[in-house]
């Protein structure tokens, strides 16, 4: 039986690794992972208590050259954004973003094979014109790891296709040195969710079950998703919930204005600097589109309960709120 000896970056809590070793397991083929890293204390928790050996923690502090030889990297990295010289001239590089820790190890070792995977939003991230097919973000990824001699290809996969009750969308990348690698034809495989659910069984008392009980029936769940930072009619916030706290009524009005507003591009014009998305805004802002005597108590009492935080863009210093 052949040996796979790979490494795993940005580890998460290990579901990458598996779904690897399950598929080298059904193609005959041993999995060795000789390296991990991850950095987030409660995932590596989590990680230790699914697979044997050691994890590393701080990627950006490991010497390329003290990791194991290894035959495939397998890589979930975060998607930061990447330095941009002025609007339009285009990104410089990929230093100062955790893609950079991939490439420079895939550099130093060349192995003949990487696995690297997603968010769906990596595709369009920095797309100057809405005609483009993928944005400046993913075509500087796709080129720097050509420039390392790898035939590479990319798709947009979802989990709801393979045998999973939930659609989770991500983008995979993968690199040979030989020859491009074919995403295209994978079989569709979709089970309802029924499948996966216990009856007869009663539900755990969990916090955000008694609070979403409280206020919505079980039919009305139907469909619904919790998000914080999305609006829409099918989605509940933390705050309609209070699950970090009860919010009044005028409270969720205001959370509501504020997270329509916090995307529109006016405010970074008006600043002078690069939009982001999810613009902090100034209390003067904040006053132009929702203007009340006590503004600044409502917001003051929000970020006490943490649905709101003070901070400051990257390219101004002033005192801003936006939402957690």
């Amino acid at each position: 039986m052949k040996t796979i000896k790979y490494i795993d970056l940005f580890a998460g809590i290990g579901g990458f690794r598996h779904g690897f070793e399950t598929a080298c397991n059904a193609l005959g083929m041993k999995p060795e992972c000789v390296f991990t890293s991850e950095i987030k204390p409660h995932a590596i928790e989590i990680y230790k208590a699914n697979f044997n050996g050691e994890i590393t923690g701080d990627i950006t502090k490991v010497d390329a050259k003290n990791i194991p030889k290894f035959d495939v990297l397998l890589a979930g990295f975060p998607c930061q954004a990447f330095s941009s010289a002025g609007k339009r001239q285009g990104f410089l590089d990929t230093r100062g973003t955790l893609f950079f820790e991939v490439e420079r190890i895939l550099k130093d070792h060349s192995p003949p094979i990487f696995i690297l995977e997603n968010v769906e939003g990596l595709v369009n991230h920095d797309r100057e014109n809405r005609g483009d097919p993928i944005g400046r973000t993913l075509s500087v990824i796709l080129e720097k790891l050509r420039e390392l001699g790898y035939k590479t290809s990319w798709k947009v996969l979802d989990s709801s296709n393979f045998g999973l009750a939930q659609a989770r969308k991500r983008i995979f990348i993968v690199g040979t040195k030989q020859s491009e690698v074919s995403l295209e034809g994978f079989p569709v495989n979709k089970i309802p969710l029924k499948y996966f659910l216990e009856n007869g069984i009663p539900s755990e008392p969990l916090k955000i079950s008694n609070l979403l009980f409280k206020y919505f029936r079980p039919d009305e769940l139907y469909g619904k998703s919790i998000k914080d930072k999305r609006g829409g009619k099918d989605n509940i916030h933390s705050w309609d919930i209070g699950i970090k706290g009860e919010v009044s009524t005028a409270q969720k009005i205001l959370l509501g204005k504020l997270l329509r507003a916090r995307r529109n591009k006016k405010w970074a014009e008006l600043k002078g600097i690069t939009w982001m998305d999810g613009m902090p805004l100034t209390i003067e802002e904040i006053k132009s589109f929702h203007n009340v005597d006590n503004l600044e108590v409502m917001l003051d009492d929000l970020v006490s309960k943490n649905y709101l935080t003070y901070e400051h863009p990257k390219d101004v210093v002033v005192l801003n709120c936006t939402q957690n």
